[in-house]
């Protein structure tokens, strides 16, 4: 079930129309439901919730909605662990041979892969449980790295790296868990040489695995401050790097309190509104022509009045990608949770000649949001 439809479920219990709600209205939606937190839900509904909330900057809700969904998967997460250690050596089936699929008619969601998965235990093919096991789980460790990121920023570094140690041992192909763990590593232990020695092996391993991956970039230069830091006898032996500013919590790029009063004071109206929407075409034709440092400046004068513009969002997260800008990750993030925005945002750089581009933002968005990639097939 989407999470909008679980919405607009709770408008109907309550005698309401049911329109398809915004990011906006659902939030509102979702935080009126009465008791919506610690009701039953299944896997699919807690993790997008979760996803939800942390786009939002809303970490403790988040953290609520992760125990939710994993404490949903954790029949399944014993489960694969228990017919991996079974499976021994031998490597678990093809995923085409395994044949995963629930029966006719029901959805891909975990309890129904799960159950697929059981009878192959019971029908003593291991292999195939196995594989079908960890396809259930495809969606949990994005679950336990949303969790561990929030409670890094809550600063419950113990957390977090158990969020961190749970996805790196128990899957053996989230590389992502890696560069977490590492970058965690050097945040609380940044002369403690031995830590520093397993944040090395951390990013390396994780460069090994994923060498195209988003974050190569930062994994490589936090490589070379580790390895450099490990030969000093510490971070703090090193050239002090300046801090960046903290984000501030929905993810956008902060801003000085003159402007923040500015917006904040400054009357809506009609004609600004339409000016702020011509300001985002404009952007977006400067975005899909590669002129993106002028797509940037006017995506800029509009976020400080409509932070929560969904395609502003889009074209701001996009943007600072193109720039290889270093808060490009935390934007893109915001911006993923909604989705339906940076879809239509490439279908406009399509449209104004950048299909390449488009193509571009389609791949990234589908390997960010996976349970959006089907509604992109025949784009990227």
């Amino acid at each position: 079930m989407l999470l909008w439809s679980f919405a607009v479920s709770l408008t109907l219990a309550q005698g309401a129309p049911a329109p398809a709600p915004t990011p906006e209205d659902l939030i509102k939606k979702l935080d009126a439901a009465p008791d919506l937190k610690g009701r039953d839900k299944p896997f699919e509904i807690s993790a997008s919730l979760t996803r939800l909330y942390f786009s939002q900057g809303r970490t403790k809700d988040a953290q609520v909605y992760a125990q939710e969904a994993l404490a949903a998967a954790e029949p399944a997460l014993q489960f694969y662990l228990e017919q991996k250690k079974k499976l021994g050596a031998t490597p678990p089936a093809a995923l085409a041979d395994a044949k995963c699929d629930p029966e006719k008619g029901q959805e891909a969601t975990l309890a129904n892969v799960f159950a697929v998965a059981r009878k192959h235990a019971d029908g003593k093919r291991t292999a195939a449980a196995v594989t079908c096991a960890r396809k259930a789980l495809t969606g949990v460790p994005d679950v336990l790295l949303m969790d561990g990121n929030a409670r890094f920023l809550s600063r419950d570094f113990a957390g977090a790296r158990a969020a961190y140690d749970r996805v790196a041992t128990t899957f053996g192909d989230v590389p992502e868990a890696l560069y977490a763990r590492g970058s965690l590593t050097l945040d609380e232990n940044p002369d403690d040489v031995k830590a520093l020695e397993s944040a090395k092996r951390d990013f390396e391993g994780f460069l090994a695995a994923a060498p195209n991956a988003r974050q190569g970039r930062n994994a490589r230069a936090l490589l070379d401050r580790t390895r450099a830091g490990i030969g000093a006898g510490g971070l703090s032996k090193l050239t002090p790097v300046p801090a960046p500013a903290p984000p501030p919590p929905a993810g956008m790029p902060a801003l000085d309190p003159a402007t923040i009063a500015a917006f904040q004071n400054a009357p809506k109206t009609a004609e600004g509104d339409a000016r702020f929407a011509k300001l985002i075409e404009d952007s977006e034709e400067s975005l899909a022509k590669g002129r993106y440092q002028e797509a940037l400046d006017g995506f800029k004068q509009v976020m400080p009045y409509q932070p929560d513009n969904p395609r502003l969002r889009a074209g701001m997260a996009w943007t600072l990608v193109k720039l290889g800008k270093p808060m490009a990750e935390n934007v893109w993030r915001v911006a993923s949770g909604t989705p339906e925005a940076l879809d239509a945002l490439g279908d406009r750089l399509k449209a104004k000649g950048d299909g390449d581009g488009a193509k571009a933002l389609w791949s990234r968005l589908a390997e960010t949001v996976p349970g959006y990639a089907p509604k992109l097939e025949g784009k990227r």
